[in-house]
Parts: structure tokens; C-alpha cells; sequence
């Protein structure tokens, strides 16, 4: 039989008070982590190239700028 760690059964007991959008939520995250470690991701076709031009524009040194980041978080609220 498997170990469940302590704080993970007092995490789940907790869960048991919370509202049923947010048990949901909770349980969204439990089962795409077990779907992450169970199989590997596969990239779509866009994914793939998208990730290869960044992958060139990193070989070519390409990155954004701490101004460009700054404000990207900004945009984004954080």
C-alpha cells in the first residue's frame, strides 16, 4: 500500500470545508499533475514552433530587455 504523506491527508481535510467551486479547482490541479506524471507531454504542431524560434533567437542572443519584462508583468498585473 502507498504512503500519504501527513500534511497532504490535513491538506485534504481541510479541502473538505471549502466551497465545491474551489474542491473542483483543487481537484483540476491534483489530476493534470498526476497526467503530467504519468505520460509526457506532446507538443502541437504551434507549440513546436514556436518553441523553435525561441530556441533560435536564443542561439542568436535575442532576449528581451529588463524593460520589456518589467513590462510585461505590469500588463499582466504582477
Amino acid at each position: 500500500m502507498c504512503q500519504v504523506s501527513k500534511r497532504l491527508e490535513r491538506v485534504f481535510e481541510a479541502t473538505k470545508a471549502w466551497p465545491l467551486h474551489q474542491q473542483e479547482a483543487a481537484a483540476d490541479v491534483l489530476e493534470r499533475m498526476d497526467d503530467l506524471a504519468r505520460k509526457p507531454y506532446l507538443l502541437s504542431a504551434d507549440e513546436r514552433a514556436d518553441l523553435e524560434e525561441a530556441l533560435q533567437e536564443a542561439s542568436r542572443g535575442e532576449f528581451a530587455s529588463d524593460a520589456e519584462v518589467t513590462a510585461m508583468f505590469a500588463r499582466h498585473g504582477l
